[in-house]
C-alpha cells in the first residue's frame, strides 16, 4: 500500500456538475447569453474557472483582465453558496476513503476547482475523514497539472512522489502524477472519459480498487 493518496474533487470523489453548471448558467443569464447543458460543462472542466468560462461564455477571451477577473470572483461566490444543492459523492468513495484512512493513509485534495468551494464540499460530503491537506484554485496559485504545490505539503508530511498515488478522471490530473513522479490512478465514471486518461498507470472502473493498489 501506498503512504499517500491524492485526490482530484469535481469528477473523481463527487459528481459536480450539476451545481458548477447551474453557477455558470446563473453568470450567462446575468449577461444576458444562451446557457448551456450539464453535458456541455462536462468537457469543458479540468483546467480552472478562466479556461471554463473562455471555453462557454461568448466574448469571455475580449474582456478587460479585471472584468473577467470579477466574473471568476462571481462564480466562486456562487457556486460557494450553491455547491452543495446538487452535489453528491459518488458511490463507493466514502467507504473508500474511510478505508484507506483506516489503513494508515495519509489522504488529501489537490483540484483545480475555486478553493473555497472545494473546501466546502470536502468538509460537508467527508465530514469524517481527516484530509491532510484541500489544495483548490487561489488566484496567483500554480495550479495543475503543476504538482509544486501538493509536492510541498507532501514534504511536510515527510512522504515521497514515489509514495504516493494521484487519482482523478482527467488529462490533467495524468500530466500532474506525472510531472510529480507520482502513481497516477484514473477512474473511468468522472467527466472526462477514458480518452483523457491515456498515460495513467492504472484505471479503475470501482474506487475499491484502490485498496489494492
Amino acid at each position: 500500500m501506498k503512504k499517500a493518496y491524492i485526490f482530484d474533487l469535481d469528477g473523481t470523489l463527487a459528481n459536480t456538475i450539476y451545481d458548477i453548471g447551474d453557477s455558470i448558467n446563473h453568470l450567462l443569464i446575468q449577461r444576458g447569453l444562451p446557457i448551456h447543458s450539464y453535458e456541455k460543462y462536462s468537457a469543458c472542466l479540468g483546467m480552472g474557472i478562466n479556461i471554463t468560462l473562455s471555453r462557454t461564455m461568448s466574448g469571455y477571451d475580449v474582456l478587460p483582465p479585471e472584468e473577467k477577473a470579477a466574473l471568476r470572483r462571481a462564480y466562486t461566490i456562487h457556486n460557494g453558496e450553491h455547491c452543495l444543492d446538487k452535489t453528491l459523492p459518488y458511490e463507493g468513495i466514502p467507504e473508500t476513503l474511510k478505508t484507506l484512512a483506516e489503513r494508515g493513509a495519509v489522504l488529501g485534495i489537490f483540484t483545480n476547482k475555486p478553493e473555497m468551494p472545494a473546501r466546502k464540499i470536502a468538509a460537508a460530503l467527508f465530514a469524517n475523514i481527516d484530509f491532510a491537506f484541500v489544495l483548490g484554485n487561489v488566484e496567483g496559485l500554480s495550479m495543475k497539472p503543476d504538482p509544486s504545490r501538493m509536492l510541498a505539503e507532501l514534504e511536510k508530511l515527510g512522504i515521497t512522489a514515489a509514495e504516493t498515488v494521484f487519482v482523478g478522471d482527467g488529462g490533467p490530473d495524468i500530466a500532474t502524477a506525472k510531472t510529480g513522479k507520482m502513481f497516477a490512478c484514473g477512474v473511468s465514471w468522472g467527466f472526462q472519459g477514458l480518452k483523457e486518461l491515456d498515460g495513467a498507470d492504472l484505471v479503475i472502473s470501482h474506487p475499491r480498487e484502490l485498496l489494492a493498489i
